[in-house]
């Protein structure tokens, strides 16, 4: 279905499509003055101090023309082997003979829980049995066995 366009909507139209033709009609212009521009700007001497070496010349100049690059010089490059690494001799795992009641052996691991701490002061804390845990570095305290331990807030663990 066709809309028909009202008066005002022709005229904008108009007057978007005389902008639009004039833009165009402007960018083409500045094509033929640069061409000229580029051929003065050619006529000019290489610009080039002067013998005091503290002006130019000859004004206006032109800059010089661009040299050809220099093809890079080949150096050698060095490039020295890493010391060889080798890796850490893996502990020998420690062999357990199986209970002679054919039963899967059970290996015990410490079990590690966290303590509460409590009466913590500048200097540190004391735990649940009463013992003084010294701070040592932002959240790290020692035992009094000499145990370096993680702090987290008012818990402990070693």
């Amino acid at each position: 279905m066709m809309r028909m366009l009202t008066s005002q909507q022709r005229l904008l139209l108009a007057a978007m499509l005389v902008t639009w033709i004039s833009l165009a009609g402007a960018q083409s212009e500045p094509a033929a003055d640069s061409a000229s521009e580029r051929a003065a700007y050619a006529r000019l001497p290489v610009c080039t101090l002067s013998a005091d070496g503290q002006h130019l010349a000859e004004q206006p100049c032109r800059t010089a023309p661009a040299r050809v690059p220099m093809p890079r010089r080949p150096v050698a490059q060095i490039v020295e082997p890493l010391p060889a690494m080798r890796l850490a001799p893996s502990p020998a795992s420690p062999t357990l003979a199986p209970p002679a009641t054919g039963a899967p052996p059970v290996i015990a691991s410490p079990v590690i829980t966290p303590r509460a701490l409590n009466n913590c002061t500048a200097s540190g804390c004391n735990d649940a049995a009463g013992g003084r845990l010294n701070n040592a570095a932002p959240g790290m305290v020692i035992t009094p066995q000499g145990q370096v331990c993680s702090r987290n807030g008012v818990w402990i663990q070693c």
